[in-house]
C-alpha cells in the first residue's frame, strides 16, 4: 500500500532538460523529488512543481525519489503576490533549508510551518518558536526583569545585574510570540518589528553560528 503526504517545496533546482529537483519538507521530514518532465508546459505536475507550493505525494522511506501521485494542496498565491511579505515569510524556508535537521519533531513542525506561512508576523514566530528544537529554551521568568540576555537566553532582572541586550518592552512581545498560540492576536508596530527581528538575527548567528540572510540589518 502507497503511503501519501504532504509536503511544502521549500526549494526548486533544474535538473536534466525538462525536469526539476523539488527540495520538499513533510512531516516525515526533507525528501528531494525528482519531477520528471514537470517543465513542459503540458505535463500534469507543472503548476504544482513550484517554490512554496504545498502538495500531496506519494511517499517512499528514501532521501530522493520520484515524485508521483501528486495533487495540488495550497498554492499560497496570496502570498506570492506580495513581494515585501514572501521576503519575510521566506525566512521560513530559510530556517527548513539550512538548519532543520532528522532530530526534530516533524511532524509538529510541519503544521507550525503550514500554519505560520499564513500569519502576518509568521517568520518571527516561527524563527522564535524553532530555537526550542534546536535546544535553546528562551526563558522569560525573572523577578523585576529588565531586559533580556542573548549570552544566557534569559531575562535580565535588576537583582543579577547582567547586560540587558534587548529593552523589557521588546522581551515582552517576543514572550508573546515564543509561547504564540493559533488564535492569538499580536498586533507589532514596525520599529517593534524590526528590534525583534535584530535579537532572532543576533540570537542565531551568536549561538547557531548561522546569519539569517533573509535578516537585513
Amino acid at each position: 500500500m502507497t503511503t501519501t503526504t504532504n509536503g511544502l517545496i521549500y526549494k526548486t533546482q533544474d535538473y536534466k532538460e525538462s525536469s526539476k529537483l523539488l527540495f520538499v519538507y513533510s512531516p516525515f521530514g526533507k525528501v528531494t523529488l525528482v519531477a520528471n518532465g514537470v517543465k513542459s508546459y503540458k505535463h500534469e505536475f507543472r503548476v504544482l512543481s513550484q517554490y512554496l507550493t504545498e502538495i500531496e505525494f506519494a511517499y517512499q522511506d528514501k532521501e530522493m525519489f520520484a515524485l508521483s501521485k501528486a495533487k495540488l494542496i495550497e498554492g499560497f498565491d496570496g502570498l506570492k503576490k506580495d513581494y515585501m511579505w514572501l521576503s519575510k515569510q521566506a525566512i521560513i524556508l530559510e530556517i527548513v533549508d539550512h538548519l532543520i535537521t532528522d532530530d526534530i519533531d516533524h511532524d509538529k513542525v510541519y503544521p507550525l510551518m503550514i500554519e505560520l506561512l499564513k500569519h502576518p508576523y509568521g517568520y518571527l514566530i516561527f524563527a522564535l518558536k524553532l530555537l526550542f528544537g534546536f535546544g535553546y529554551r528562551l526563558n522569560f521568568v525573572g523577578d523585576e526583569p529588565t531586559g533580556f540576555s542573548i549570552k544566557n537566553a534569559a531575562v535580565t532582572t535588576k537583582k543579577d545585574g547582567e547586560y540587558a541586550d534587548i529593552d523589557l518592552e521588546t522581551t515582552t512581545l517576543m514572550a508573546s510570540l515564543y509561547f504564540y498560540k493559533t488564535g492569538d492576536d499580536i498586533t507589532l508596530a514596525p520599529p517593534q518589528i524590526k528590534h525583534i527581528e535584530h535579537f532572532i538575527k543576533t540570537f542565531y548567528r551568536y549561538h547557531m553560528e548561522y546569519d539569517i540572510k533573509g535578516l537585513k540589518e
